[in-house]
């Protein structure tokens, strides 16, 4: 999930027993949420697959090691995976989770990443993005001491490479934006705001913030090989293992609309939440749902974290805008920080101390 974890521990502040609210994508937040202190963790997504894949999650990080843990959700790859499924993960899900993975488990031993299309793309870009740089780019991975001194190599013997007449006519083709982007409003926004003239930028500062080979993001993509452990996600590293030992018991899964949801949740009963970047995907109407449940469910003080494929975010209007207020500062830090590159904004809302929840239509 390309989705700078760092960020999110420190916009969303999560304090030991805290109530948590994720789009659940593949996992890694509801597992981050565990192993920062979150008391509870409700992981909340549409599609049925990623619940699986979030399940099989919380069952790995409960019950193996370190090794396994990198090697099947870092790596994607992991040989046998089908007796250590047998043995140690099927006993921990419940019959219709058993189903799907009796089924699909031995994507691990073709490559978690490469299953879908769009790990596919993914895994083709990295393919070209090692071959054009070559022995410049390997050299800068290894040998790089410090940030400040890989951006400037980086712009002085890659940059040049990467991005040149005919990539950047690439990039605004909606045939590769097609590839990678899921939702037709995201890349119709992304192709007219030019995106691939911030992704450039965006990059340049990326290397500008941390080293390519502690980068778990980016490490694999540009070497085929993952980040050490105490680089990877907070879930995967090794001094995460006992603390993901209640995950079964922390983390539950929602089918549904995280809007739906949000509305349905008993008045301050949140005191975090993470919307990924839903917000870019939804309608008006849906968006004032959204922004009214989201008021109503968190606890006066709490927070929620939103990414952005947009330069201009959607924000909250009407009733709820004055109960979720934007800081600004701290979502501009991490914008900045975001080491993905991939987000045009993250925006740090928190919910305002003096006034009652609001419900649409109603009175703040």
């Amino acid at each position: 999930m390309w989705e700078d974890h760092e960020v999110d521990r420190r916009a969303l502040a999560i304090r030991p027993g805290a109530r948590v609210v994720v789009v659940a994508g593949a996992g890694d937040r509801a597992l981050d949420a565990v192993a920062w202190g979150a008391g509870e963790v409700v992981a909340v997504d549409l599609n049925p697959s990623q619940l699986r894949l979030c399940a099989l999650k919380v069952a790995a990080a409960s019950t193996l090691d370190t090794t396994d843990l990198v090697a099947l959700f870092s790596a994607g790859r992991r040989p046998g995976v089908r007796r250590l499924y047998r043995e140690r993960l099927r006993p921990r899900l419940d019959p219709t989770e058993q189903r799907y993975w009796d089924r699909y488990i031995d994507v691990f031993e073709m490559g978690l990443h490469r299953h879908h299309p769009v790990g596919f793309a993914l895994w083709l870009l990295s393919l070209s993005l090692r071959a054009i740089g070559g022995r410049e780019l390997r050299h800068l991975i290894a040998a790089a001491p410090d940030a400040t001194t890989q951006a400037r190599w980086y712009e002085r013997r890659l940059r040049w490479r990467y991005w040149n007449r005919p990539t950047r006519w690439l990039m605004r083709q909606t045939a590769l934006l097609r590839l990678v982007v899921v939702h037709a409003g995201e890349r119709d926004s992304m192709r007219s705001q030019s995106f691939h003239e911030w992704l450039e930028a965006r990059i340049s500062r990326s290397v500008e913030v941390t080293l390519i080979r502690e980068n778990p993001y980016w490490m694999g993509l540009l070497s085929g090989h993952p980040v050490t452990p105490e680089h990877e996600e907070t879930w995967l590293r090794p001094d995460s293992v006992g603390r993901l030992s209640r995950a079964r018991e922390i983390i539950h899964l929602e089918q549904g609309s995280i809007v739906d949801y949000l509305e349905a949740r008993a008045p301050g009963s949140v005191d975090a939440v993470g919307l990924s970047n839903v917000p870019d995907w939804l309608g008006a109407a849906d968006l004032e749902r959204l922004w009214s449940g989201l008021a109503s469910a968190l606890v006066p003080g709490g927070r929620a974290v939103l990414r952005s494929a947009y330069r201009t975010a959607p924000l909250p209007t009407g009733p709820a805008a004055v109960l979720l207020r934007l800081d600004r500062e701290l979502s501009e830090t991490s914008s900045d920080l975001e080491q993905t590159g991939i987000y045009a904004s993250v925006s740090v809302l928190h919910r305002a101390l003096d006034s009652a929840p609001a419900r649409a239509g109603g009175t703040p």
